[in-house]
């Protein structure tokens, strides 16, 4: 499989470009590239581009762009993830497969059961982590826009302000299943998920307030990693592109 890379600038066919220091290492020092190799190149933009290794040095690697190819994997239904946060490598791992799966963007929430405590610098400092983890998805996955992530929020805060054609929340204690439901493959559908831990009692008659609809994804309870990526990939084979 030819390695596909992401950079942030303009691509332009016939034209060489010299890669970001991330992406230079990872090609030389990690993937032990060499001249002459083939890569895809991507900007989030959509489509992509061919390309061809055309000089490695010690810290820098230059690609000659070849070709534009119109290329487009996004799945029309239009899923955004509002996802409790979870402890280090769990919240990696749903972002990861959120992405993977189509999610066009993500809205990571502080809740009453999160037991992840983040200043504002830190926030700041997991979003670019976040980011990161964001974009590998992408160039794994085939991806060529790069789904959007907010700042993290308070859950009552990014409630009030909330709107979709269908908000949907994961609740292993009502009898709502997803079959039940007509949603057109264009529809914005915002899913909500809990922390470990869940969402107190309190959030979820604070959603369904707002018009969220509680959804079982079945008499198993998921840890919310796992509810994540099931939910993500019932709504994509029930209204989006599985």
């Amino acid at each position: 499989m030819t390695t596909r890379i992401y950079q942030a600038n303009a691509l332009i066919e016939d034209s060489t470009i010299e890669l970001d220091e991330f992406a230079s290492h990872h090609l030389a020092r990690v993937l032990r590239a060499s001249v002459g190799e083939d890569v895809v190149l991507f900007n989030g933009e959509g489509g992509e581009y061919s390309g061809i290794i055309s000089q490695i040095n010690k810290k820098t690697v230059w690609v000659d762009i070849k070709k534009y190819i119109a290329r487009e994997v996004e799945s029309s239904l239009d899923i955004w993830l509002a996802q409790g946060i979870s402890r280090g490598e769990k919240m990696d791992y749903t972002i990861q497969k959120a992405v993977e799966l189509g999610v066009k963007g993500i809205i990571p929430l502080f809740s009453k059961r999160c037991s992840v405590k983040l200043s504002v610098e830190r926030s700041e400092k997991r979003l670019q982590h976040w980011r990161s983890i964001i974009i590998g998805a992408c160039e794994q996955s085939g991806r060529n826009r790069i789904p959007e992530i907010i700042m993290p929020q308070m859950l009552d805060q990014w409630l009030s302000q909330v709107a979709a054609d269908f908000c949907l929340v994961l609740s292993p204690h009502v009898e709502h299943k997803l079959k039940k439901l007509t949603i057109p493959n264009s529809a914005r559908v915002i899913l909500l998920i809990g922390p470990e831990g869940g969402l107190s009692n309190q959030e979820m008659a604070q959603a369904v307030q707002r018009g969220f609809l509680p959804l079982n994804l079945g008499p198993r309870i998921l840890r919310t990693e796992t509810a994540a990526v099931a939910a993500i990939a019932a709504l994509q084979s029930y209204c989006g592109d599985m």
